[in-house]
């Protein structure tokens, strides 16, 4: 009789043994299908005759499926790995690549157009200007926008400025306004760059113009600043200055009321009169036409200061907006060149 414990223990120990040669053995290379087919074959035929045991053509079986499962997951890993480490290598080259997003920051907003522009890029009252812009102007155009801090910056038509930050333009043709208000000491100045030099304010209302190897800087109030290369020069209220590429300097008269400033005083931003007082437009349209404010009284300025307002004066130049809203008060005046006095 045969003992079946010894022959199942006999098989489980072949099993283990060939386990174990398999995995010392490691991976091989690929074997031809045809080529294992044809040992597969002659190896089994040899087994069977040389061995009557019905089980060990099971463990062979089973020796030969484990192998084929190896083999097979051998290739695998050979493909898989070098695919994977590719696919990585292609995603970590596509983030290094892409570009960091810009960051558009809003440094002012249109306040005021002439002849409006047309076009997907043209630009409409209220609309963003940003850092990296580039504004142009054509004939008859002009535009005016202000900044953080209330400065009104005023572009001629004809002109192209770009924007490089808040407190900073480069004027590449034309013409352009800039009034940063009544303060004179100010953390930072408005800078304009040009490709003959760099106009800095200092608390002033001045406009700067660009030709083919002329820089111009007119001060209707305040100072500038003009630097030209390493040589740096002084502007003052009621000055207009001439820089050439060659460095050649002139400095020339011009007044506050004088006519050049009409086509910056055109693109002025609306004033808006609803609950201001009296004495707020009165500043603002003197300062807009170059002249000083005056009082007859200190009596009359209280006065004009505790009277309120209210409509709109959008259409009026500072002087017609004068006329306009003293019509409606007890108060007169009269334009002289350099001043508006208020009387009774």
């Amino acid at each position: 009789m045969t003992d079946l414990r010894n022959t199942d223990e006999s098989s489980a120990r072949d099993e283990e043994a060939m386990a174990e040669l398999l995995r010392i053995a490691g991976p091989r290379a690929d074997i031809p299908e045809e080529a294992a087919s044809r040992v597969y074959a002659k190896v089994l035929k040899e087994w069977k005759t040389s061995t009557a045991t019905p089980d060990s053509a099971r463990v062979y079986e089973r020796v030969h499926k484990t192998w084929r499962r190896g083999a097979a997951r051998s290739r695998a890993i050979r493909w898989i790995v070098p695919i994977a480490v590719a696919a990585s290598a292609a995603l970590v080259a596509i983030f290094m690549t892409q570009p960091e997003p810009v960051l558009r920051v809003a440094v002012g907003t249109v306040a005021k157009l002439v002849s409006p522009q047309v076009g997907d890029s043209a630009l409409a009252l209220g609309d963003e200007i940003y850092a990296g812009m580039t504004i142009d102007t054509g004939n008859d155009q002009g535009m005016s926008f202000l900044l953080a801090r209330n400065e009104s910056v005023r572009l001629d038509e004809n002109s192209t400025i770009r924007v490089d930050a808040g407190d900073q333009f480069t004027l590449l043709r034309g013409r352009v306004y800039a009034d940063t208000g009544e303060f004179v000491y100010r953390d930072r100045g408005l800078r304009i760059d040009t490709a003959l030099g760099a106009v800095t304010d200092i608390g002033t209302q001045f406009a700067v113009s660009i030709q083919s190897d002329l820089l111009d800087v007119a001060v209707r109030e305040g100072r500038v600043d003009v630097r030209q290369d390493a040589h740096k020069y002084i502007a003052m209220s009621g000055e207009r200055l001439t820089l050439k590429q060659q460095g050649e300097i002139a400095v020339n008269p011009l007044a506050q009321t004088d006519g050049y400033w009409q086509w910056a005083t055109a693109l002025a931003p609306a004033f808006e009169i609803e609950d201001k007082s009296l004495l707020d437009f009165l500043k603002w349209a003197a300062r807009e036409s170059g002249r000083l404010l005056f009082f007859e009284d200190s009596e009359l300025r209280m006065a004009a200061m505790r009277t309120d307002l209210h409509g709109s004066i959008a259409d009026f130049s500072p002087l017609e907006a004068i006329e306009s809203v003293l019509a409606t008060t007890a108060f007169r005046y009269r334009v002289e060149p350099d001043r508006i006095v208020i009387e009774r």
